[in-house]
């Protein structure tokens, strides 16, 4: 894969626009595919916040990244208030939870959480962009071709997807395929609201597509709570509380055994503590990744637990089944705040491509893009050129990071096993 994540904003510098009123407003805005960014830069031109942005771009990636993204899936992402000071974990995971490991659908109910608990605008506001996505297409990108290009055959012949997407093989970059029936479903949660899609009509489909029994569907709520966090003299590293204790502890353990060890041996040491050195089949994540204008900060990783889900679809929804997972592996969001001023300095996501293996998210978080945030001597170039390439997982990760002391602004994505692009 090359890197196709795009900083819909980015500037030449970083000041602390809390002390300085007279400096110049900024924000970052990336995203695995580049509409997604674009969504998330309007939202943030039109004064919403970062738990807008990035719930708006989750929701356009439905449409424009459905290999990894989608209404039946979900994810989990890490916030940061600058107002409260306070970091929490939204935790909505596509567990199994139907026959054959169908995803519990996490999606809907877990980006509204993530939009109410550091969201400014409408709901309606934020599900707009992707429901015109989805009706109008302005053609396929190059992250969904090359999904499509390798995992596309993960597609049953009777669904609607591969229908639209392979009807005619693989499209090329540009592509236009609308989807009418996704933009009927996104339709409905902002005309209805998040509820209809786990009690009423849209909620008895999904319920017969998946396997799963309305009552728990309907019951489905995701977890919000705190985060695990390393400090960082005034200043502490937020990762996401799974409820996994293991799981947390050995992505924070690992990240203390590689910190001190020059670039080109972290990579594989983190590899190797976490268990991410073998090749194989995962679960695919997209993440995105917000600081805006107000120094809040989001950062999030999304999967259908496998490139493609399960590969079949819902008739009549334009969705795919997901696969369930039980941990993170496919995605590691992560921020940096200083929680006495409440400014968030760096959000980073790691994440997997589908089938470098278990952990290879958190490998590229803690080999790749949280050492960026921390390295605020360096270039962003200079960062990206002492990153070994290509890496012992071939994962990927995203990172924007705004250091105070150096005044230095860094947006991109790296995807470790082909040259990296600084866009």
């Amino acid at each position: 894969m090359g890197a196709v994540a795009i900083a819909a904003s980015l500037l030449p510098g970083c000041v602390n626009t809390k002390f300085k009123t007279d400096a110049t407003v900024q924000s970052f805005v990336i995203a695995d595919e580049p509409y997604a960014a674009g969504v998330g830069r309007d939202i943030i031109a039109q004064g919403g916040t970062a738990g807008d942005a990035v719930a708006a771009m989750a929701l356009a990636m439905t449409a424009t990244l459905p290999s990894r993204v989608g209404l039946a899936g979900g994810g989990v992402c890490v916030l940061f208030d600058a107002a409260s000071k306070k970091a929490r974990t939204v935790d909505f995971l596509p567990r199994p939870a139907g026959a054959g490991g169908v995803a519990m659908p996490a999606m809907a109910r877990g980006l509204y959480a993530v939009q109410a608990a550091g969201g400014s605008m409408r709901w309606e506001q934020v599900v707009a962009p992707a429901e015109q996505l989805a009706q109008f297409s302005p053609g396929i990108s190059r992250a969904l071709v090359q999904d499509l290009t390798v995992f596309g055959g993960r597609l049953t012949a009777d669904s609607d997807s591969r229908r639209r997407f392979l009807g005619s093989g693989t499209p090329a970059v540009g592509a236009v395929v609308a989807q009418p029936e996704l933009a009927a479903t996104l339709s409905v949660l902002r005309r209805q609201g998040v509820g209809a899609f786990y009690s009423g009509p849209l909620a008895a489909t999904v319920a017969q597509g998946t396997g799963i029994d309305p009552a728990q569907l309907r019951a489905y709520q995701p977890r919000v709570g705190g985060t695990l966090t390393v400090p960082f003299d005034i200043s502490d590293l937020h990762v996401p509380d799974l409820n996994e204790p293991e799981a947390g502890a050995a992505l924070v353990q690992t990240w203390k055994a590689v910190a001190s060890l020059p670039p080109a041996e972290r990579a594989t040491r983190a590899a190797q503590l976490l268990g991410a050195t073998g090749k194989g089949p995962t679960a695919a994540g997209a993440g995105v990744m917000v600081i805006d204008p107000n120094e809040n900060g989001a950062a999030c990783a999304f999967t259908q637990g496998a490139p493609f889900g399960t590969g079949r679809g819902i008739a009549g929804t334009g969705m795919l089944m997901a696969q369930g997972v039980d941990r993170g592996g496919f995605g590691a969001p992560a921020l940096i705040a200083n929680s006495i001023i409440g400014r968030t300095l760096f959000a980073g996501v790691g994440t997997a491509n589908g089938d470098d293996g278990p952990a290879a998210g958190p490998a590229a978080l803690l080999s790749v893009a949280l050492p960026s945030g921390l390295e605020e001597t360096s270039t962003a170039p200079q960062i990206l050129a002492a990153r070994p390439h290509p890496s012992p997982d071939g994962s990927a990760s995203s990172a924007a990071g705004c250091r105070p002391r150096t005044g230095s602004a860094i947006a991109r994505r790296r995807t470790i096993r082909a040259p990296a692009a600084l866009r």
